[in-house]
Order: C-alpha cells, then sequence, then structure tokens
C-alpha cells in the first residue's frame, strides 16, 4: 500500500486564504532568529563578489587554464578548477562557469573539506547532463549527478542553467536507479541562489545532513508527466530557509523528510506538482521525526494537494493521523491556493 497522506489543506476554490494555524509571529514556533538560516543571498555577480569586503577571491576560470571546451565533455576541467579552488590558500575563492557557453558535465562531486575560507560557484552559462543513462549506470555515481559535499562556507549562483536532460529517466522505471541533479550533503553555512534547474533525471535539489542553508530565487522545472521530479528536497537537515523559489514539475514542490527541524519555506510559487510534504515519514514501521516547520506566503496553483504529511503507517485513518501528528510537530501554513 502506498504512503496514507494526511491532507492539512485541499483546493476547494479559487484564491482561498487558508490560514491552518496561528501566523509566525503568534511565538507558536520559537525559531531561531533569521540570520541563523545562513549568510544573506547577496546578488550573483562575480564582480560584486570579488569587492566584498576583505582579501579579494581568487578566480579560477574552468575555460582559463583547464581546458573546459564548451560542447565537449568538461568534467576533468571543472574538477581541475575546483581542486585548485578548494584548497588554493586561507582567503575566498570562486570557481567561474562563463556565461554565454554550455558545458557537458558527468556525473561528478566537489568535495570538502576546503582550505579556502569561502568558496563561490558562479555558473553563469549552461550545464548540462549527458542524455545517455548508460553513463550513469556504469560510473561511481549512479545516482547523482553535481554533488557537493563536507563543504563549509559554500555558495552556488550565478544565473545559469543546470539542465538533467532527464526524458530517457522518465520513460524508464522511476523506482529503481533513482537519481538526483544537484545534491548537497554534510555542508554547512550554504548559499544556492538565483538558478533554473531543469529536467533533472528525478529530484532537482536536495539537501541532505546540512546546517544554516538559504535557498533562494530558484526557478526549478520540468515536464507534467515527469515522474518524481521533485523540486526541493529536504532530509535530516537543520536551520534551512527556502525564499522567492518558483517551483513547476510532476511531483512535491517541496518535500520534508525525517531529522529535518527549522525548516522555513517563504514566498514560493508552486503548481503544477503534488504540492508541499512533509514525509513521507514511517516507511517499515520505522520513527521519524519532523519539526518546527513554517510555510508561508505561497501560491499553489493546479497542484493536486496543498500541504500534506504522508505516513506509511497502515492503521485506520485515526491512528494513521495521530501518527502523523506526533512525528511532525510544531507546524505553520499560510497558504493561497489557486485552479
Amino acid at each position: 500500500m502506498g504512503p496514507r497522506k494526511f491532507l492539512l489543506s485541499s483546493i476547494t476554490t479559487v484564491s482561498i486564504l487558508v490560514y491552518m494555524f496561528p501566523h509566525a509571529s503568534s511565538g507558536l514556533i520559537a525559531f531561531p532568529p533569521e540570520a541563523a538560516y545562513g549568510p544573506a543571498a547577496e546578488g550573483p555577480d562575480a564582480a560584486a563578489l570579488v569587492l566584498s569586503p576583505g582579501p579579494p577571491p581568487r578566480v579560477f576560470d574552468v575555460d582559463d587554464g583547464y581546458g573546459a571546451s564548451a560542447g565537449g565533455d568538461a568534467t576533468e576541467a571543472f574538477l581541475g578548477a575546483w581542486k585548485d579552488a578548494c584548497n588554493s590558500s586561507d582567503d575566498p575563492s570562486v570557481l567561474l562557469v562563463p556565461a554565454g557557453k554550455s558545458y557537458l558535465l558527468m556525473p561528478l562531486s566537489f568535495t570538502g573539506p576546503c582550505r579556502a575560507t569561502s568558496i563561490s560557484v558562479v555558473i553563469q552559462g549552461t550545464v548540462e547532463a549527458p542524455s545517455n543513462r548508460s553513463v550513469w549506470l556504469d560510473g561511481d555515481l549512479p545516482d547523482r549527478w553535481i554533488t557537493f559535499e563536507d563543504i563549509d562556507n559554500l555558495r552556488v549562483t550565478g544565473g545559469g542553467t543546470l539542465n538533467g536532460n532527464g526524458q530517457e529517466w522518465w520513460i524508464n522505471s522511476c523506482k529503481v536507479n533513482k537519481s538526483m541533479a544537484l545534491f548537497f550533503r554534510s555542508c554547512s553555512h550554504l548559499v544556492v541562489d538565483d538558478l533554473e534547474v531543469r529536467d533533472s533525471m528525478q529530484m532537482h535539489v536536495v539537501i541532505a545532513y546540512c546546517w544554516k542553508v538559504l535557498v533562494s530565487r530558484l526557478f526549478v522545472t520540468a515536464p507534467g508527466w515527469s515522474p518524481n521530479t521533485d523540486g526541493i528536497h529536504v532530509s535530516n537537515s537543520r536551520e534551512v530557509s527556502i525564499t522567492d523559489c518558483t517551483i513547476s514539475t510532476a511531483d512535491d514542490c517541496i518535500s520534508i523528510v525525517s531529522g529535518s527541524e527549522f525548516v522555513r519555506a517563504t514566498g514560493i510559487f508552486c503548481g503544477p506538482g503534488h504540492g508541499i510534504s512533509i514525509g513521507s515519514l514511517g516507511a517499515n514501521k520505522s520513527r521519524g521525526h519532523v519539526s518546527d516547520v513554517l510555510v508561508e506566503k505561497a501560491t499553489l496553483v493546479g497542484t493536486t494537494n496543498g500541504v500534506r504529511i504522508k505516513t506509511w503507517q497502515v492503521m485506520h485513518d485515526l491512528l494513521a493521523a495521530f501518527w502523523a501528528a506526533a512525528m511532525a510537530r510544531n507546524l505553520q501554513f499560510l497558504l493561497r491556493f489557486e485552479i
């Protein structure tokens, strides 16, 4: 049996403002200060990064000195630029992907910890995933495209595009060989800002085991028939702020699963898709925990659900609802639905 869906709201009329719980100012949820949700998102301009207070960052252009060629396989060039940016000095560094060009990247992982005090990955051009599924299934990272792992003070920005080319995945089984486009694991003080992420194999942006995260101004899109293409997925992470994002896929716009606390989503445009979900929780009769979630000023258009808690407990409806409420506590929702 699939996950039981404990619907906290549903679309019933046009342009309804639903106050499911008191607004955050009521004090029902004791959120950390706003600054606790990661560093502020300044403009993504590389020049602004260079002119920021403190020592100027060193800029590592994937074209200049690393031989990345537009249209060709640029994986080794990107990894070389990352290695130098990560270990260059004790000062900030910038990995630059120039505007006006498209680069093919095989599945790869940018790992830390880094010597640089902070790293900005400025994607101004377009990065393309391989469309051939065999590249993934035969490689070392069959379930991820671009991974950032174990990095402090990372910023990924620039106004560019990441294209997952997921069409070959969608027409095959979506329950096997699950793959994610942009995967962040064990990162702290993370900013992901001003990017277009499109046509992922499955989940578009995944935040896992991270702390103090700001995700803002993302445009996430995939066709309405593409299976399991969640927009932003949060797992086992704390103090995550998702703001001013437009998400239009065929699955959850935002999904928040076990181990996540103090998650704030504001100014979200969602639709089409499955709405905003907590869970699934309790697979294989396990215990799960999600707490202190605030969703406000969200607009959902043409979604199959509003905001819901999903559980795997095969109990009577009342017990399933009680289980979901016990695992997901301190939730507030301020939403606007349109159909």
